[in-house]
């Protein structure tokens, strides 16, 4: 069993951050996605609920597995990562491809923000956990969470499997 966990929304907040960005300087999201400085952004986006520290001290093996618009965006992630101490397997999807056809979902477990993703994760047999910063069954696209477990911060990492599914 591999446990995935996404970045936007369970180990960085970056969609506040590029909101906040995009109403003051009045931009399309897609478009200031595509052509901010990444670096500049995750340097300077705020850390959700320890999530960094937990990642470090985990014993589990951890996937990062991150939808990314652009290929600047995907080595931004990596080099935070990598600048953070965390040694974990990256998996970079492009937002045309799904999740669950990047990686195979069957029994592995997908920590996620958003209830799309772990929508089709389940489907094709996968495991989800429903990531929430402000622990409401709400994702950020307005979709409910009925039938996941919810977390609000990642020291679930901390434990074993069997506690992660329990």
């Amino acid at each position: 069993m591999k446990i995935y966990i996404d970045f936007d929304g369970v180990i960085l907040d970056t969609d506040t951050t590029i909101d906040n960005i995009i109403k003051d300087i009045n931009v399309d999201k897609k478009e200031y996605i595509r052509t901010c400085n990444w670096d500049n952004l995750l340097s300077n986006t705020d850390v959700i609920s320890n999530s960094i520290k937990y990642l470090r001290e985990s014993k589990l093996d951890i996937n990062l597995l991150s939808k990314i618009s652009t290929l600047e965006e995907g080595i931004a992630k990596v080099k935070y990562l990598r600048n953070n101490n965390i040694d974990m397997n990256i998996h970079l999807v492009p937002t045309k491809i799904s999740k669950s056809d990047m990686v195979n979902p069957k029994g592995n477990i997908l920590i996620d923000d958003k209830v799309y993703n772990l929508d089709e994760w389940n489907s094709k047999g996968g495991i989800s956990i429903f990531f929430n910063k402000n622990n409401n069954d709400i994702d950020i696209y307005g979709k409910t969470n009925t039938k996941y477990k919810k977390i609000n911060d990642l020291s679930i990492l901390l434990n074993d499997k069997d506690e992660l599914l329990g």
